[in-house]
């Protein structure tokens, strides 16, 4: 049984496990929101919609707001519900508004626990593995008495004191007491399905590591012609995925790498959503743009790219190989983008506040520096020699029939 949340970025790291699990002849269910039903199923595993949606993008909205009203961050936000500029803080009763919104978002949890509760007691699975945002799955493996896993789609430890990172309570709406059991974090979690590269392991407490191949997943794609034809100038990739299109209208500092990437010959290719490119406004007739287009099969193509600091575009345009440039909204994007700039393979700044110079020399550096190039290149390296999703259904067994794991029992790469 694995748990997604309403967040594609935070399980879609689950898929090739589950693809594994699969070919290796046991049964898959995924519990998630209704809302991901079609999103499980076009990955060829079962959904159960069993689970609540928590309006992720209205949450971080909200957030946002609250902190624009406490002035500790810089310039105007988007209207929470709308999303919308705002041209006053005024315009929104944030402060009243934010704890009824927070009270509907913990009943809609408590639903969502309920709802996996009740699955994993009719279907009885012999292991629960959770995402980043979706514990319901370790409540309910502790109330059937199976084993759960945490699988974070990587650079997320669970021993975090990092701004953003630390996910503090865990479980907001009281859920794991309501059942009788410890108010739950992710200290208490024992075992980690962790694709972070192995040379930049972010930091996991007393929980058992088990290190997994990056296999990236973006969603089904049709590759088109144009892409398998011989570029003839350098390619960037710029992906505006839906946490930036939750933070911000027209994204500044993006247009300025846009500029400096066309005004060096170079070709761009943008892929989004319909809405959030519209919101960004007109752009260079140079600039070619997708709708949702999977990230990876663009990775392959192209020789940078300039994302947003999710970590789903870090960690697969860290097994492409291919170096980047995070622009991140959020002290977490800004943490984890840092995560992959210390190995060399990218450069990591802020969207809100950096110079739109340093953005520029930035944008090109990714793209003509033989260093981040090589870096990168090492980083690929770095993710191919871990073990593969099929090699975790072995270990995985073995926690099933004794209840336990211990780090000889891994599998190691030399």
């Amino acid at each position: 049984m694995l748990t997604a949340s309403d967040w594609r970025g935070h399980y879609f790291c689950m898929v090739p496990l589950g693809w594994a699990l699969q070919a290796a002849g046991h049964d898959v269910r995924v519990a998630c929101p209704p809302t991901q039903t079609r999103a499980v199923g076009r990955a060829g595993l079962v959904a159960v919609p069993v689970l609540e949606s928590v309006d992720m993008t209205t949450m971080a909205r909200m957030f946002r707001y609250l902190e624009s009203v406490a002035g500790t961050r810089p310039g105007m936000p988007l209207h929470p519900y709308t999303g919308r500029p705002v041209r006053s803080l005024a315009e929104f009763d944030v402060a009243a508004e934010a704890p009824a919104f927070q009270e509907r978002a913990h009943e809609a949890l408590r639903r969502s626990y309920d709802g996996a509760v009740a699955f994993a007691r009719q279907w009885r699975p012999d292991l629960v593995v959770h995402d980043l945002t979706a514990p319901e799955g370790a409540l309910a493996a502790q109330l059937v008495g199976c084993p759960s896993v945490y699988h974070p789609p990587g650079l997320h430890g669970i021993a975090e004191t990092e701004p953003g990172v630390d996910l503090g309570d865990g479980d907001p709406s009281g859920s794991f007491p309501r059942y009788g059991r410890p108010r739950w974090h992710t200290g208490h979690v024992d075992y980690v399905i962790d694709p972070s590269p192995d040379s930049a392991v972010p930091p996991m407490g007393s929980a058992l590591r088990l290190p997994v191949r990056y296999v990236p997943y973006n969603g089904p794609g049709v590759l088109p012609g144009w892409l398998l034809r011989a570029r003839q100038r350098p390619r960037t990739a710029v992906i505006v995925g839906e946490s930036a299109a939750g933070e911000a209208s027209d994204i500044p500092l993006l247009r300025a790498a846009i500029a400096a990437l066309l005004r060096e010959g170079g070709e761009v290719v943008l892929t989004t959503t319909a809405a959030q490119a519209a919101a960004l406004g007109p752009l260079p007739e140079e600039v070619r743009v997708l709708h949702g287009f999977p990230l990876r099969l663009l990775l392959e193509v192209s020789d940078a790219v300039v994302h947003h600091g999710s970590v789903n575009a870090l960690m697969t345009a860290a097994a492409a190989g291919t170096p980047q440039l995070a622009l991140a909204f959020t002290d977490e994007q800004l943490t984890v983008s840092r995560r992959i700039e210390a190995t060399g393979a990218g450069v990591a700044l802020s969207a809100l506040r950096e110079d739109p110079g340093v953005v520029r020399r930035a944008a090109v550096e990714v793209v003509s520096g033989a260093g981040h190039r090589e870096a990168a290149g090492r980083l690929r390296a770095v993710i191919a020699a871990q073990p593969s999703p099929a090699e975790l259904v072995e270990p995985l067994e073995r926690l099933v029939r004794t209840g336990a794991l211990t780090a000889p029992a891994l599998v190691r790469r030399p």
